[in-house]
């Protein structure tokens, strides 16, 4: 692999005269001349420009007027560049909507009163009528009249916080709370927050801000940190430091993805999960939010409508706490960008579009679904050869590396949306992942790909030059975590088979599951006839037949028989996702062959409607990894 690299000589120069640019820039703006609302402005005295009070408004206004949402709640843009909500319109609101810009509030609606003030010419004291307050009413009918002219704003799904984002053109942005930023060819291009392609962007709290000069693969901090994550005990040494790698690129890509994959690291004590969260934060230094054993709510008050990441460490499974779940519940809500709605005061609920990346560890992860888990890359880590150490002297540059990859991402997004996540998806797909699969694993390795480019990978052991080799890889490193989410109409006929029935045969309480084999197998291989079984399977509920003894079906194998309804399988399938009848549901999902169409079967004397599982077929698909 190549030597670590991190940006040097004259664009690293460059770069620096351009933060301290900025910087002057930013403390410059903050120096507002504010001149005396009693003075003329523009030839124009107080209260006196072309629409006042209320048709217009004034000229110059440093309040911008966004909209009013369904409600009647208007929104403005405040002079600082803040987005408020106007609930009240009292003089508090007023004043923090136009500071520190006081004396334009006044000189825009002004109130006059009689003033002695000493005059020259007869050097006397004298009355004279002054600007000393404002007229709030003639301001409010004014803001209001300007939004009511605008187009109904929401600012649930309107309002961008900071982070990555993509707009209409394909391009990235990203918001670094103080300025919007986006790559033209290779100039690095900064405005103000404001409305941009149909979306609010407001001034926040600044977060990190590209690096000002191009970076290329081989200057790449990312290098340099790949070569940190290879030297922890990975179950796939050549492919986690990868997605490791790549999960920090697309943490900083967040809103600008279709699909944010997460990452949950697991290992016991001495294995380095607190080491490797060190590193990854470092590498996301002021753009990630890290806890420790949060809950949502925590997070979702923090991330409002930012696409920022977060790293929760022990996130543990805990007995009787549901607070881990919820959590995952968020993540995978944030996966594809998914609404959120939550009770607020007074009994109104709360909504939010969350678009965060999740990075979790935990020595033993909480209970997680099939739909959990296709969202994610698990990675697991073995003890380390001496506890504590890493076995490299780490050089972390929280100031510099993520604004690094963050330039390497603008420069390089048209690349990665473009050529490396159709080329990974196509390679992964003739493999026969999910689609959900290509999400989560293709985008990674698209992520890291760009960073550090395919010799790197290549160095490392993935063969990223040879597609066929590269996705036979990839589909069996991954083989095991995709064949554990089972889909839910696998899990429920799996969850009947493992089900006891309630009555004792020769010492043992036989499974359905049993029972259903020995009926797959017949007499013939030492097994049961349909007699036999049924004999069995009717004290739950089940019906069944004889390979191919079903009217209309001469090829299908043995038969079982599950009815929509009946007091036993309520009871086993009771605590499951699949209570209530949901089993029978569940079971029309399957693939056309192994649930077959519902027809009358008599069980216990009466006849009711069942699906019928073929078990010649489950059996090829369950043997053949499906």
């Amino acid at each position: 692999m190549a030597k670590a690299q991190t940006q040097t000589g004259s664009k690293a120069i460059r770069a620096a005269f351009a933060d301290a640019k900025r910087a002057k820039d930013e403390a410059d703006a903050l120096n507002v001349i504010d001149p005396d609302p009693n003075l003329p402005r523009n030839g124009i005295n107080p209260g006196q420009w072309e629409g006042a009070p209320f048709d217009t408004m004034p000229p110059d206004c440093p309040v911008k007027v966004v909209g009013r949402d369904a409600e009647g709640f208007v929104y403005c843009i405040s002079s600082t560049g803040h987005m408020r909500k106007v609930e009240r319109w009292d003089m508090p609101a007023l004043t923090d909507l136009f500071a520190p810009r006081l004396n334009t509030l006044m000189w825009s609606w002004p109130g006059f009163g009689k003033k002695k003030v000493f005059d020259p010419e007869t050097e006397t004291m004298v009355e004279k009528l002054v600007v000393n307050r404002v007229e709030r009413d003639k301001c409010m009918m004014a803001i209001i009249n300007e939004a009511a002219r605008k187009p109904d704003f929401d600012p649930n799904t309107q309002h961008r916080g900071r982070g990555g984002w993509q707009d209409s053109h394909g391009r990235f942005l990203w918001h670094s709370g103080g300025w919007l930023w986006i790559v033209d060819g290779k100039r690095l291009e900064q405005a103000r927050p404001s409305q941009h392609d149909g979306f609010l962007y407001t001034k926040q709290a600044g977060t990190i801000e590209p690096w000002a000069e191009p970076v290329t693969a081989v200057e790449s901090p990312a290098r340099r940190i790949l070569e940190d994550l290879q030297t922890w005990n990975w179950q796939r040494p050549y492919l986690d430091p990868v997605l490791v790698l790549g999960w920090i690129a697309t943490a900083l890509m967040g809103g600008a993805l279709k699909a944010r994959p997460i990452i949950f690291a697991t290992g016991g004590a001495g294995v380095g999960k607190s080491r490797l969260h060190e590193v990854v934060k470092s590498a996301l230094n002021g753009a990630v939010t890290t806890s420790v054993n949060t809950t949502a709510a925590g997070i979702y008050q923090r991330a409002k409508t930012d696409s920022l990441p977060f790293m929760i460490d022990e996130l543990e499974s805990k007995p009787g706490s549901t607070r881990a779940e919820s959590v995952i519940e968020l993540a995978r809500v944030a996966y594809t960008g998914g609404d959120i709605s939550r009770g607020g005061q007074d009994h109104e609920a709360t909504t939010f579009t969350a678009r965060n990346s999740f990075f979790f560890s935990a020595i033993i992860p909480p209970p997680m679904g099939p739909q959990d888990k296709t969202r994610m890359a698990m990675l697991n880590l073995a003890q380390l050869e001496r506890p504590g150490k890493s076995g490299r002297d780490m050089v972390l540059k929280p100031e510099t590396d993520g604004r690094m990859i963050l330039r390497q991402i603008m420069d390089g997004w048209r690349e990665f949306q473009d050529v490396l996540l159709p080329d990974y998806a196509t390679i992964l797909g003739e493999r026969g992942l999910s689609a959900r699969a290509i999400d989560t694993f293709g985008t990674l390795l698209a992520a890291a790909h760009l960073l550090v480019g395919p010799a790197v990978l290549e160095d490392i052991g993935l063969p990223v030059t040879d597609a066929n080799h590269l996705g036979d890889m990839i589909a069996q490193a991954t083989a095991i975590d995709r064949t554990e989410n089972l889909d839910h109409w696998h899990k429920c006929i799996d969850t009947l088979f493992q089900s006891e029935i309630d009555a004792w045969r020769d010492g043992v309480k036989p499974t359905i599951g049993g029972v259903c084999e020995q009926l797959r197998l017949g007499p013939a291989a030492g097994g049961w006839d349909a007699n036999g079984a049924r004999q069995r399977l009717e004290l739950v509920n089940l019906g069944c037949f004889d390979r191919g003894k079903v009217a209309d079906l001469p090829n299908a194998g043995a038969i079982l028989a599950v009815p929509a309804s009946g007091p036993k399988l309520q009871r086993i399938f009771a605590d499951t996702d699949f209570h209530k009848g949901g089993w029978y549901t569940a079971l029309k999902q399957a693939p056309k062959g192994i649930v077959l169409p519902a027809r009358k079967v008599k069980i216990n004397g009466s006849t009711t409607h069942c699906l019928l599982i073929d078990l010649d077929a489950f059996e090829r698909f369950s043997a053949g990894g499906g």
